[in-house]
C-alpha cells in the first residue's frame, strides 16, 4: 500500500508547521547532503512519481512538497510575506538575482498569472534554500538551479498510467484515460508558459525512469543510491576544477581514474550476478556522441564482469555471415525457434526490396543469439528496442548538445565547430537508423528503463548507478516469485 501525500485539508497546517520550523533553526541551517539541497521529481499522471516521491522521502528523512502544497505558498500572501522573512539578506540577494531576468523576460504576460509565476518562483527557491526537500512537480527541476539539486522525471506508457489510477480511484479506464490526457496536456502547457521549455525533453533531467518494468519501490531505493552518486559526481567536478582539468574532459579524467581502480582491483572479485537464476541477462546501453556513454558501457562491464558488445563488433558480427552461423549453431533448437519467432513478426513488416534489410536481418538474429547467451552489455545498434522488455535492463546515456561537441572537440583534438558538425551528423544518422531499423523514436524516454544525463552527473557514478538499478530489479523480480512450500 501506498503512502499519501498531505490530504488538501492538512496542507495550510503543513506549510505553518514547516515555516516555524524554518523560522526556528534558519541560523543553523547546513547543506542537507554535502551541498545537494533538494530532489525535484517531474512525473506523468500515473507513472507512480508520487509513490516514489513518498518512499524516497521516508528513505531520506526529508520533507515533500507538491504541487497543492506550493500552490497554497505560493497563492497565500501572508505565507509568502512570513516564507521570504525566514531568510537572511544574502539569500534574498541570490533570489532576486534568479528571478529578474526570468520575469523581466515575461513582463508582457497577464499580470495574475505573472504574479503567481513570481510568488512561485521565490517559494521554490525559499524550500531549495532550506534544503532537505522532495519538491513534485510545478517544473521546479528546470527552474532551481541544476548544481544544487538532483532533477527527475518519472514515466510510463500511457495504457498502464489509465490502468494505475482508474485502480487507484476506483474509476473506469475511460474515465481514468480522459484525466490523465487532460493531465498531460495541462503539465506541458504549465512548463510552456512557466519557462518555455518541453516538458518531454529529457535533457531537462538527471535522471528519467520508466516504471513500466522498474516497479515503485526500487525507483525510489536506486534514486536514494543517485542522492550519494550525485554528490560524489559534485566532489569529481570539484577535484577536476582544482586541478586546472577543463569542464568539458571530464569524460577522459574519468577513464583514467577508473583505469587505476581497475588495476587495483582482484581477478577473483565476484561478478555482479545475484544468483544462477537470475532473470536480468543482458543490459543495453544507447548513448549520444560525445556523452561518455562507450566509456560508461565499458565501467559498467567491469562492474558486472559481463562481456561488452560495442557497435564495431555487432556490425562485424552481422556482416559476416560464417562468424553468424557459427554463433546460431551454438546454441539449441529451442533457442533457434525463439529468436525466429521474434524475428518474424518483427522483419514480416520490412519490405524485401529494401537494400538493407538482409543487414537488419543479421544483425537482429545476432542480438538476440547474444541476450540469449547472457551476461551481456550490449551498445548501440538500438539493441534496447529489439529485445525483449522482460529479460533486460535499457539504459540510454545523454547530454547538452553544446557539451557534447566540447567533450568531442577535446578528445579528438579538433576545432569546436568541427566538432559541433560531426555530433549533429551522428544525432541524424543515430535517429535515421533506428527509423529505419524498428520505426520507433530514439528520443522518445518510453523506449528506455533509465535515461541518465552526465551534464551533472559523472560517467563512473552513471556506471555505478545503472549496476545499482540492476540489482534492486532483480531483487524486486525475486520477491514477486512465488514462495517454495
Amino acid at each position: 500500500m501506498f503512502s499519501k501525500p498531505v490530504k488538501i485539508e492538512g496542507i495550510s497546517n503543513f506549510a505553518e508547521r514547516r515555516l516555524s520550523d524554518w523560522e526556528k533553526h534558519k541560523k543553523d541551517a547546513k547543506p542537507a547532503h554535502d551541498g545537494i539541497e533538494y530532489i525535484t521529481i517531474s512525473r506523468e499522471l500515473g507513472s507512480g512519481g508520487e509513490e516514489i516521491a513518498n518512499h524516497l522521502a521516508e528513505l531520506a528523512g526529508w520533507d515533500m512538497y507538491d504541487k497543492e502544497i506550493l500552490n497554497y505558498m505560493s497563492e497565500n500572501m501572508d505565507v509568502h510575506v512570513k516564507t521570504l522573512e525566514s531568510v537572511d539578506e544574502q539569500t534574498i540577494g541570490w533570489m532576486n538575482d534568479w528571478l529578474v531576468p526570468f520575469f523581466t523576460a515575461k513582463s508582457k504576460e497577464h499580470v495574475e498569472q505573472l504574479s503567481y509565476y513570481k510568488h512561485l518562483g521565490k517559494v521554490l527557491l525559499v524550500i531549495a534554500q532550506h534544503g532537505k526537500a522532495i519538491i513534485i512537480g510545478r517544473a521546479a527541476g528546470q527552474f532551481l538551479p541544476r548544481e544544487k539539486g538532483l532533477s527527475v522525471r518519472i514515466v510510463a506508457p500511457f495504457e498502464m498510467r489509465c490502468e494505475r489510477y482508474a485502480k487507484q480511484n476506483d474509476i473506469s479506464t475511460e474515465e481514468a484515460a480522459a484525466i490523465v490526457k487532460k493531465f498531460d496536456t495541462n503539465q506541458r502547457k504549465f512548463l510552456k508558459d512557466f519557462l518555455g521549455k518541453d516538458i518531454n525533453d529529457f535533457k531537462h533531467y538527471d535522471i528519467v525512469i520508466n516504471t513500466e518494468k522498474l516497479d515503485i519501490k526500487p525507483a525510489a531505493r536506486f534514486l536514494w543510491r543517485a542522492l550519494d552518486q550525485r554528490v560524489l559526481s559534485q566532489q569529481e567536478h570539484q577535484q577536476v576544477k582544482n586541478e586546472g582539468i577543463d569542464i568539458e574532459r571530464i569524460v577522459e579524467h574519468q577513464m583514467q581514474q577508473w583505469s587505476h581502480e581497475q588495476e587495483k582491483r582482484s581477478d577473483d572479485d565476484s561478478p555482479a550476478h545475484l544468483t544462477s537464476g537470475a532473470n536480468i541477462d543482458y543490459i543495453t546501453v544507447a548513448r549520444e556522441t560525445g556523452s561518455g556513454g562507450a566509456e560508461i558501457a565499458r565501467m559498467l562491464s567491469d562492474l558486472m564482469h559481463w562481456q561488452l558488445y560495442d557497435k564495431e563488433i555487432l556490425d562485424y558480427m552481422s556482416d559476416n555471415m560464417n562468424v553468424h552461423i557459427r554463433l546460431l549453431t551454438s546454441v539449441d533448437e529451442k533457442t533457434l525457434g525463439w529468436i525466429g519467432d521474434r524475428l518474424v513478426s518483427f522483419f514480416s513488416t520490412k519490405k524485401s526490396s529494401h537494400l538493407q534489410w538482409r543487414y537488419y536481418e543479421h544483425l537482429g538474429q545476432v542480438l538476440l543469439v547474444i541476450a540469449e547467451h547472457g551476461r551481456a552489455v550490449i551498445f548501440g545498434r538500438a539493441a534496447g528496442m529489439i529485445l525483449p522488455r522482460e529479460k533486460g535492463l535499457r539504459v540510454c546515456i545523454t547530454a547538452p548538445f553544446e557539451l557534447r561537441g566540447k567533450r568531442y572537440a577535446k578528445e579528438n583534438n579538433i576545432s569546436l565547430e568541427k566538432a559541433r558538425s560531426i555530433v549533429k551528423k551522428a544525432d541524424r544518422e543515430q535517429k535515421k537508423f533506428v527509423k529505419d531499423f524498428i520505426t520507433k523514436d530514439v528520443n522518445d524516454p518510453l523506449n528506455y528503463d533509465i535515461i541518465c544525463n552526465t551534464e551533472i552527473l559523472s560517467p563512473t557514478s552513471v556506471a555505478k548507478l545503472i549496476f545499482r538499478a540492476f540489482e534492486q530489479r532483480e531483487l524486486h523480480e525475486q520477491d514477486q516469485q512465488p514462495q517454495q512450500p
